[in-house]
């Protein structure tokens, strides 16, 4: 009885032994021990706004308007020679007036006569014309849908004149002999109404015409940009505007220009000296320039820096900025996106640990970006690296004793 009773005491342990041997296998096998999760690729475009003046090496122009009336010749951000007419400068705004008319009359007429032109007209096929005014129309409709203004001008000529040209090359009109007799009878009677013609004012040396003057011409040594701290900066920021200049305009010198910020102590490690970085200024018409970081000037007493970028591109709006804001946009970065939680070390090797089959399997990786709770890992190819991190790997991200060939 006893015996009997002890044997079924051994069955019953051994039994709930197996059944707890059984259950725990059970539950390790639909269990992971680990936390996983899956990579895929990922992009990042950091981009952080700032505040700066824009300092170029800029000549003044020593010709004056006095009291007198100024007609540009030359748009801002054109490119000059030496000896380019820039502007007229007349005693009264009625000569000015009086000579934009006489101009005007005699594009005009000009016009007319090249459309009439047999050598115009006969080589002129319907179909040809046709097609070069839609061209034509469809580049105008471009040009106002970008806010790009300054070209429009002669777009439409160009349509005005294939325009005439096609009446003149289907029959519709014969010539235009009559228009031109008016216009030229315009044009001498506004040439006799001119008192006094204009003084031609012309660049003194190559460079980019600006007509607008602010007084902070020079206030910047270019030449050492890299001593440019933020006390400089903000007292450079907050010169007076000088609005009421006489003078004709200034030369931007070279095709270089810069644009100097301040950024705090926290935003200093997002710039690096040489990065290729994009600039938007949100202006109408103008797409983000391309800029390198010239200068990182840091202020070790202070903390903060004085960034400079230095861009190459130029425009009518672009000469014009002074103190402006601006969207610094970092170069892209395309890699394996992996939680930071996952990174682990064998050595000195940085890498993860991922699920292969029923072990674990180290591989090294690249952080090429570090950002808040996770980094950005190089891509490489398997076929040259057998054993890297892949797109879809499951890697472990929560664990403990982890070690490579360690059953998963």
């Amino acid at each position: 009885m006893k015996n009997t009773l002890t044997q079924r005491l051994v069955m019953g342990l051994l039994a709930l032994f197996l059944l707890s041997y059984v259950g725990y296998q059970a539950w390790r096998y639909f269990t992971s021990q680990y936390k996983t999760e899956t990579v895929y690729t990922y992009t990042v475009a950091e981009t952080a706004g700032i505040t700066g003046i824009a300092l170029r090496e800029e000549q003044l122009l020593d010709d004056w308007i006095g009291k007198g009336v100024a007609t540009y010749l030359t748009s801002d951000g054109t490119k000059v020679s030496n000896g380019t007419a820039i502007a007229e400068v007349y005693r009264s705004e009625k000569d000015a007036e009086n000579v934009r008319m006489v101009r005007e009359l005699s594009h005009q007429r000009e016009q007319l006569e090249k459309a009439q032109d047999p050598g115009t007209t006969s080589y002129a096929h319907t179909d040809v014309l046709n097609r070069q005014i839609f061209s034509e129309l469809g580049g105008i409709i471009r040009q106002v849908d970008g806010n790009s203004f300054s070209q429009l001008s002669g777009g439409a000529d160009n349509l005005l004149l294939l325009l005439n040209t096609k009446q003149v090359a289907t029959g519709k009109q014969s010539s235009f002999a009559g228009e031109i007799e008016r216009l030229e009878s315009e044009e001498r009677y506004y040439s006799s109404q001119i008192k006094e013609e204009p003084e031609t004012i012309t660049a003194p040396r190559p460079g980019y015409f600006i007509r607008t003057i602010d007084g902070l011409e020079g206030k910047a040594d270019l030449e050492n940009l890299d001593e440019l701290l933020p006390d400089d900066l903000a007292r450079l920021m907050n010169t007076p505007v000088k609005t009421n200049s006489t003078r004709v305009g200034k030369l931007m010198l070279g095709h270089n220009w810069y644009f100097a910020a301040a950024v705090p102590e926290e935003d200093v490690s997002k710039y690096r000296e040489g990065a290729l970085v994009t600039l938007d200024f949100h202006l109408s018409g103008t797409s983000p320039v391309e800029a390198v970081v010239w200068n990182v000037n840091k202020d070790q007493e202070k903390g903060g820096a004085v960034v400079v970028f230095r861009s190459d591109y130029i425009n009518e709006a672009l000469v014009n900025l002074r103190t402006a804001q601006a969207d610094v946009k970092f170069k892209s970065i395309s890699g394996l996106r992996v939680s930071s939680s996952a990174i682990r070390f064998e050595g000195i090797q940085k890498g993860v640990y991922i699920i292969r089959g029923e072990k674990l399997a180290f591989r090294p990786v690249d952080v090429l970006y570090e950002g808040a709770g996770f980094v950005v890992c190089r891509e490489a190819n398997p076929e040259a690296e057998p054993d890297c991190l892949q797109q879809y790997d499951d890697v472990v991200i929560e664990g403990a004793q982890l070690y490579d060939g360690k059953p998963a």
